[in-house]
């Protein structure tokens, strides 16, 4: 059947081309609803359904994944043909984000396993076995996949001043796409589970012994090497503009912007050293500035520490200069004793993050700070956002995955899935969500699952 839409009218600055359709009706037949669900998002008015649907057009299928997913705003969203329903177990945890290029899924594994997946079926095509955990996000540029090698160890050698992150083998890996088999290898002297960026033909990684290294990813060639003192852990290097490279670290507390053709320093951000969680938070970007957060000490509290009380705090800099545009104070948890931080989402001038102590989603707006709303789900939301026709997806730390409206952070849907997300981030795929869990398992989930699904 066809539903008339009307109220044809184009966003303003949209992550993607789109165009946006407004209908209220009364009621609804499930067939109706499925229909505007294909064009867009569908939400329950108190006055009826309404029907917002923001028909965006995803990127095309990607023949290479060149940082931290895949764009600036961390909003992996690519066309495909079809919804893929299904799971494979990998037994064992997973803290990265998938990349998918060329209809293949790469994902690895905190027990140092990466796989090459179908995405349309789930069948694996190889797996490689690396000597420590691979945490990355896995790149894919000319025929290779890349991703760091590497654990979360911590040696402390000065307290609160100088640590290093990583034990065991460390360091940076490339595979033939095709076959799985080892291209090089450029060992590092601190951990490689922090997700490198390629631009400009160099591979800029920053890794847990506070150095910063640049490669050629078709050979691992090193170009240069620079110590940038802050210490990465699971940060994600953000190109900005014709020049820069922006990423974070700890002991001291920094976020940086290095000039990509030498590692020489362009600007920091420095913060106090009670503060925590900055080197667990991969930098967004719409190119004019950058978001994050970090954890702070509560009013009269000790220095932020796994198991102390600590606020999470959201902040904009400027990409150019690193001048601070405003820091917004949220709610305060428990620390845990990994991945301090959340992953933001940057979608449509609002930026979207949870929080690593207390189980919340927020929408921020760029411009001001202003929280604009905030949702109480089951659990942390320590991982990634997506976002598409209007409607916002992600995982909580108990299980549940959630489809919340962007504008106003009504649950639309919510599916139990009896496995926790942690780190591990989602990419939409055509009509499903690809997300690894705390588990180990590798799901590709169609979006009506979630969108129809009432578990909460």
């Amino acid at each position: 059947m066809s539903i008339p839409l009307f109220g044809l009218r184009s966003p303003r600055n949209g992550n993607n081309c789109a165009t946006v359709l407004e209908r209220r009706l009364p009621q609804w037949s499930a067939a109706a609803l499925a229909g505007a669900l294909a064009l867009g998002g569908v939400t329950a008015g108190s006055q009826g359904t309404e029907v917002v649907a923001l028909v965006e057009h995803p990127a095309p299928m990607p023949q290479s994944w060149t940082q931290f997913r895949l764009n600036g705003e961390h909003n992996p969203v690519i066309d495909a043909p079809t919804s893929a329903a299904w799971h494979f177990e990998t037994h064992g945890q997973i803290s990265a984000s998938p990349a998918i290029v060329g209809g293949v899924v790469y994902l690895g594994t905190n027990g140092g396993s990466l796989y090459a997946i179908k995405a349309a079926s789930g069948a694996v095509l190889w797996t490689y076995r690396a000597l420590n955990g691979l945490k990355s996000n896995p790149l894919v540029y000319g025929g290779v996949v890349i991703v760091g090698v590497g654990n979360a160890d911590s040696t402390t050698i000065k307290s609160r001043a100088k640590v290093r992150v990583g034990s065991g083998s460390s360091g940076i890996v490339a595979l033939d796409a095709g076959t799985g088999h080892k291209r090089w290898y450029f060992p590092l002297s601190g951990t490689g589970q922090p997700t490198a960026a390629i631009v400009d033909g160099l591979l800029i990684h920053h890794d847990g012994d506070g150095v910063v290294v640049a490669l050629d990813p078709r050979t691992g060639r090193l170009l240069y090497r620079q110590n940038v003192r802050a210490v990465a852990s699971m940060v994600g290097a953000v190109p900005v503009g014709d020049d820069l490279v922006v990423t974070t670290g700890i002991f001291p507390n920094r976020v940086i912007a290095i000039h990509r053709g030498t590692g020489g320093l362009a600007w920091a951000w420095e913060l106090s050293a009670a503060n925590s969680g900055l080197g667990d938070c991969p930098p967004a970007t719409d190119g004019q500035a950058v978001f994050c957060d970090y954890l702070s000490p509560v009013q009269h509290g000790p220095p932020v520490d796994p198991g102390v009380t600590a606020r999470e705090h959201v902040y904009a800099l400027d990409a150019h200069t690193g001048k601070a545009q405003w820091d917004v104070a949220l709610e305060s948890g428990t620390v845990p004793s990994r991945n301090e931080s959340a992953i933001p989402l940057l979608y449509r001038e609002r930026l979207y993050v949870g929080s690593a102590v207390a189980p919340y989603l927020h929408a921020i707006d760029t411009k001001t700070g202003k929280v604009l709303w905030s949702r109480e789900v089951h659990g942390a939301v320590k991982g990634g956002i997506v976002a598409r026709n209007g409607i916002v997806y992600f995982g909580d730390l108990q299980g549940y995955l959630w489809a919340l409206n962007a504008t106003t952070g009504r649950v639309i849907g919510v599916r139990k899935t009896g496995t926790p997300f942690n780190v591990g981030s989602p990419v939409i795929v055509g009509g499903s969500l690809i997300i690894g869990s705390n588990t180990g398992r590798i799901s590709s989930i169609p979006l009506n699952e979630i969108f129809w699904s009432q578990d909460a």
